[in-house]
């Protein structure tokens, strides 16, 4: 039994979502500073950090959900609604979670502390009443994303030596809201005539807005990617990126392609990823190309 509480656990607080906290790894990337071990521990601690405060905001969500999310074929399963979790705990988990992680923030780096503030708020927010209002939904949404990628910037003080790149920041935004876009269609496809029983918003989407909303934005992620990647981050200052362009943009259309054909209702991004190899694989070198052109390719090299 004692076993089985620590798997409810574990699965209220979805580290399948924490993926998205990966992002306060790019300002350590893309300043070259990623084999720095100090840096690199930081930012590890700050990645822990965003971890337990996301943990926390999601059992507070499936706390303010709990009604709406006896009605969803796939939420019902959660633990909070088939009762392996009573709400009481929930709560304790909850705030020890959030309290932890603001605590430890203000530790690592004050500023730090603030944007995480700023994220635990936001997604409160958004679990209370944001998210019924229509579009505000997936912008704020893709302000959290950007927030996650600020947060990193500003633990290491990378703000001292060089500014943030405006094309990284809007490119996180769109991403993001791509996301948010695929996320609401695969929503109306699997619930159908039930959508609006589970989130208001969804009555004011359909499957045409959205499917104009994911290709306006994937249209403006490859142009931001595309400025970004020619005129490079500030600490390298040259075109080497250039040649991560076509990779980046087989991943776009192969995901855009899964939200226009809507062959994964009611899945997240990290089901998606699962079952799709080639996006899985494509992600993967993506990475590795960008790490080696930014730290194995000589300076001046593409000058």
């Amino acid at each position: 039994m004692l076993e089985l509480k620590k798997t409810s656990a574990i699965e209220i607080i979805r580290p399948q979502q924490w993926y998205k906290n990966f992002l306060i790894f790019l300002p350590i990337i893309f300043s070259q500073q990623i084999f720095e071990i100090e840096i690199l521990t930081k930012t590890v601690f700050g990645f822990i950090i965003l971890c337990m405060a996301f943990g926390g905001s999601y059992v507070v969500n499936d706390l303010i959900d709990y009604k709406r999310d006896l009605t969803h074929p796939e939420k019902v399963k959660r633990p909070l609604t088939s009762g392996r979790i009573t709400k009481k705990q929930a709560i304790v988990l909850a705030f020890s979670l959030l309290i932890v992680a603001e605590f430890l923030a203000f530790i690592l780096n004050p500023i730090f502390f603030i944007l995480t503030t700023l994220m635990i708020l936001s997604t409160l927010s958004y679990s209370a009443f944001l998210k019924n209002i229509f579009l505000v939904d997936v912008f704020f949404i893709a302000i959290n994303y950007v927030l996650r990628a600020v947060s990193g910037f500003f633990l290491l003080d990378l703000s001292k030596t060089s500014p943030i790149s405006p094309w990284l920041i809007m490119g996180v935004f769109f991403v993001a809201l791509l996301l948010s876009f695929g996320k609401r269609k695969s929503e109306i496809l699997y619930l159908k005539d039930s959508a609006n029983n589970h989130r208001k918003t969804l009555s004011e989407y359909t499957p045409e807005t959205l499917n104009f909303c994911i290709g306006i934005t994937a249209a403006t992620i490859i142009i931001a990617y595309s400025i970004y990647a020619t005129t490079g981050p500030p600490e390298i200052n040259d075109w080497r990126l250039v040649l991560t362009i076509p990779v980046f943009f087989f991943n776009l259309i192969l995901y855009v392609n899964h939200m226009l054909k809507g062959d994964y209702k009611g899945k997240e991004f990290n089901h998606l990823l699962k079952s799709e190899k080639k996006l899985l694989g494509g992600i993967v070198i993506l990475f590795l190309m960008v790490i080696v052109l930014i730290y194995f390719v000589p300076d001046n090299y593409f000058n």
